[in-house]
């Protein structure tokens, strides 16, 4: 029998080699070392037989201390490393799993890719948490019965510029209907996502936003029981006119875990999304808005969107015959002047119909000015819309040469009107003049001139 030295085991191969050192001693037969390990007969005779020639280094495994045939390549594991540290930065494991297998054909796991990046000592930036134990609201049951929206500022760009990336994802099925970068949160940003998801997938049944002056008016609930005896209400935001007019219920949430599910949402794009704009080579807010159009549909909703509990749609078509250009826009109400004109914006305007003739308007006629997506401007009065159409007085280019004029004519009539030198007004206006001409000259006065 070899003797090698000192031999690691673990728990389970010592045991085995104790038994099997007493099985070849005779203190045990071979049927009852079997029953004891858990083996075959024939397997407790090769263990015997092995371990008579090399003794208990003959129960280890044969591969320890030796590298797996299915090892990954140290040239591997430096572009997983350096891709880690560049392209792919910020993103998790999982993430890079797919990214490796999609743009350069590695099969890589989850696991196998977090362990490279810790020998590499390259730090991962997310990790699994366990989750914590707090009540969920169960998911609505249909799609389009409830979307959340939301609005999150974050670098998205990789610029270190802070903007918003507005979006809304349907509550039954974790699908994103709609995403949208500015500058920062605003009207714009939600009227596109609504207009994406209008377009896309109808109307839904109810909105889930937070309590956002955009959504809710910062008087809602401030009216006193005075105010509300006479009849008055709060104002209604732009937002909510456009609820209004599809027949969408809001629905306001008083913490972020009440949207728990859009929240989730930033979370993941913050990571991915920033990522995907860095490989397709998105420097500016136009090329996102261009690649947004497209991502949620072919990229995100693919993985994370699921089924619903019940098959049927609760998104409703938009009413025929709505023009959503002026529906989702700014409105804001005008009296007319007396010139038939309304005044936007420090700009008087007057209103032209399809076929270029301008409209009438009495004084204080109520003219609804209609501020599209586009900064196009237009305007709505008995039911019928008009373009907007600046008004040019032309004073600003006229007003210099009236003013010349003006002086000049003045100049001209006080010469005609002053009183000759020889006169004796003169003197009296000007007592002063034959003063100081005799300073100055005193050869050329004479007495009796002053």
């Amino acid at each position: 029998m070899k003797t090698r030295g000192d031999v690691l085991m673990k728990a389970e191969e010592a045991r085995r080699a104790f038994v099997i050192k007493q099985a070849v001693a005779g203190a045990f037969t071979v049927r009852e070392a079997g029953e004891v390990l858990g083996l075959s007969y024939r397997q407790v005779i090769r263990l015997k037989n092995r371990y008579r020639k090399e003794g208990a280094v003959g129960l280890v495994h044969k591969g320890r201390g030796k590298a797996s045939n299915r090892r990954i390549a140290q040239e591997i594991r430096k572009f997983v490393a350096e891709k880690a540290k560049s392209d792919f930065e910020g993103a998790s494991c999982q993430h890079m799993e797919e990214l490796f297998a999609s743009r350069y054909g590695l099969e890589l796991s989850a696991k196998s890719i977090g362990r490279i990046l810790k020998e590499q000592g390259v730090a991962c930036a997310h990790r699994h948490r366990s989750p914590k134990g707090r009540r969920c609201r169960e998911r609505s049951r249909r799609r389009g019965d409830l979307v959340q929206m939301d609005a999150s500022p974050f670098d998205w760009l990789g610029d270190g510029v802070m903007r918003s990336l507005h979006g809304a994802i349907d509550d039954a099925t974790g699908e994103v209907v709609g995403l949208w970068i500015e500058k920062n949160e605003c009207l714009s940003g939600y009227l596109r996502v609504l207009r994406q998801m209008l377009e896309r997938h109808g109307v839904p049944r109810a909105i889930y936003a937070d309590r956002h002056t955009i959504f809710v008016s910062p008087k809602t609930g401030k009216l006193t029981i005075e105010e509300e005896l006479q009849g008055k209400v709060a104002p209604q935001t732009q937002f909510g006119r456009v609820l209004e007019t599809l027949g969408v219920r809001f629905i306001a949430a008083r913490s972020p875990q009440a949207k728990g599910r859009i929240e989730r949402l930033w979370r993941t794009l913050q990571s991915r999304l920033v990522i995907a704009f860095r490989l397709a080579g998105i420097r500016t807010v136009e090329a996102a808005n261009d690649f947004l159009g497209t991502y949620a549909e072919q990229m995100h909703n693919p993985k994370f969107a699921g089924a619903p509990a019940e098959a049927q749609n609760a998104f409703l078509p938009v009413v025929e015959g709505t023009n959503l250009d002026l529906l989702l826009a700014r409105h804001e109400q005008r009296k007319a002047c007396g010139d038939s004109t309304v005044a936007f914006g420090g700009q008087k305007y007057r209103l032209q119909d399809s076929r270029g003739r301008t409209r009438l308007l009495r004084r204080g006629k109520a003219v609804t000015v209609v501020e599209k997506l586009d900064d196009e401007l237009m305007a709505l009065a008995d039911g019928e819309a008009f373009v907007l159409v600046p008004v040019v007085t032309g004073k600003s280019s006229e007003e210099p040469a009236s003013e010349e004029k003006s002086l000049a004519r003045g100049a001209q009539e006080r010469e005609q009107t002053s009183p000759a030198a020889e006169s004796s007004w003169h003197w009296y206006l000007h007592p002063r003049e034959p003063i100081a001409r005799a300073i100055h000259n005193p050869q050329e006065t004479t007495p009796g001139t002053w």
